[in-house]
């Protein structure tokens, strides 16, 4: 996996959060980027070695911070995401010569809400999705087009576009391979990312005919 493909996602990964991080690698995919994710590697390391492992293996970082503040009352904030954006950050500023090109995006359910409560962020661009998968695509995708100059990328409205047939497909699918809801419900990213990318190649593969 090349450097300047790879793309580090940081987000939480529970079933509240799955319809988010589901457009979020769909998105990444079919710009010809490699979504990478603590949850798509196997290994005997601890958790914050292989994320470490990931971030000096991306030149892209995706970081959503909208999970780290309770969302209801008698839940407690997870500070996960924003320690590993600060990592993100630690390897841009000190690491090897390569992470100097290293790019960072930062996502919040709402605006400016993190520059209140997390003063040393204020400066960098934070992009709000408002917990929609549409909005999420586009601010994703037009964070792409300004950081990678090297050829157009296609609009967001047809990348959503995409991302409903396969929506259906993929559900027709699981359905006739006789998939449990439970199980399509709590499908793994790996295996999500696996029928993505075999989706988006055959669809690409249409639009050129």
């Amino acid at each position: 996996m090349p450097y300047n493909k790879n793309v580090f996602i940081n987000c939480p990964f529970d079933s509240k959060y799955y319809p988010l991080l589901k457009s979020l690698v769909f998105t990444i995919l079919y710009l010809d980027f490699v979504p990478l994710t603590s949850q798509t590697r196997s290994s005997g390391k601890s958790r914050i070695e292989q994320i470490m492992e990931l971030i000096d293996e991306s030149m892209y970082g995706i970081h959503d911070l909208s999970r780290s503040r309770p969302l209801k009352r008698g839940e407690f904030p997870r500070f996960n995401m924003p320690y590993e954006l600060g990592l993100d950050i630690g390897c841009h500023r000190y690491g090897k010569a390569k992470h100097k090109e290293k790019k960072i995006m930062i996502l919040e359910m709402e605006p400016y809400h993190y520059q209140k409560v997390l003063s040393d962020i204020s400066g960098q661009d934070i992009f709000s999705h408002n917990n929609s998968p549409e909005l999420l695509i586009k601010r994703v995708r037009d964070w792409f087009s300004s950081n990678n100059s090297k050829k157009p990328l296609v609009g967001h409205a047809k990348i959503w576009f995409a991302y409903i047939q396969f929506r259906a497909h993929l559900l027709k699918r699981l359905r006739n391979e006789r998939y449990l809801k439970k199980d399509i419900d709590n499908l793994p990213i790996h295996d999500f990312i696996k029928f993505s990318k075999e989706w988006i190649k055959k669809f690409k593969g249409r639009l050129k005919d």
